[in-house]
């Protein structure tokens, strides 16, 4: 495998889907394997998560479905990104797959240069992700956020693993605090999409990490929406 391109991993049962998608990243320069089988991509995964710059995984596969391979796949390696392409388009589909580790998810059918803008900006991602990111450990509402170790640690212990994506939107937070956001800002900031990239993908992050944080996720105290707008984060008032 080599190392002088993007090596990207397409896990995609649909034929036509998947050497379409293997014909045109490489036409994009990347490196690419496509494989069919759930089972059999788990096992690659296993040898080569050191290697993989980005992995396009579809949800319903034989042997070994898309989700379970998320969950395995995130305990090996936490910050490979993600993208997740499916048929399953209901919300519940794309949250179950964003609590597993996901960093994106595009339904089916797709736009083929939308999804090669997306996998461009992951592989983007993880690398500035490499070089330039703060690791000092800092206050995150009532938690303490750790870069480094991608965590969450609230007052009481307990610890919350999260995905590279989570904390980049912590980040943005952070170093945006009092500041009102708008989706598109989020986008932007931590996906590096275009505004004309319709997406519910903030929601669904700005939820799990009020889960982290939030006593009471329904009633906010630090992560607020503005009706209409986005987010704004509201540290911790010093007494």
């Amino acid at each position: 495998m080599s190392n002088s391109k993007d090596f990207l991993l397409i896990v995609e049962d649909e034929e036509a889907i998947g050497e379409g998608l293997l014909y045109n990243f490489e036409a994009e320069g990347f490196e690419v394997i496509l494989l069919s089988n759930g089972y059999e991509a788990l096992e690659f995964i296993k040898i080569n998560f050191e290697k993989i710059s980005t992995i396009i995984l579809d949800l319903m596969l034989p042997q070994l479905d898309g989700y379970e391979i998320l969950k395995k796949t995130r305990i090996l390696a936490e910050r490979i990104p993600i993208l997740v392409l499916s048929a399953k388009s209901l919300e519940n589909d794309r949250i179950k797959a964003f609590e597993l580790g996901a960093d994106d998810y595009v339904t089916k059918p797709f736009n083929l240069s939308e999804i090669i803008l997306r996998v461009k900006r992951l592989v983007q991602r993880k690398k500035w992700y490499k070089t330039e990111i703060a690791l000092t450990p800092r206050a995150f509402g009532n938690t303490i956020f750790d870069m480094e170790r991608l965590t969450i640690t609230r007052n009481d212990g307990i610890v919350h693993r999260i995905s590279p994506t989570e904390g980049l939107l912590v980040q943005v937070f952070l170093e945006n605090a009092n500041k009102i956001l708008t989706r598109n800002d989020l986008l932007h900031k931590v996906w590096q999409y275009d505004a004309i990239i319709e997406t519910r993908t903030v929601d669904v992050f700005v939820g799990k990490l009020r889960k982290y944080i939030e006593k009471n996720p329904a009633k906010p105290e630090f992560i607020h929406s503005v009706r209409g707008v986005g987010y704004t984060y509201i540290p911790l008032k010093e007494v």
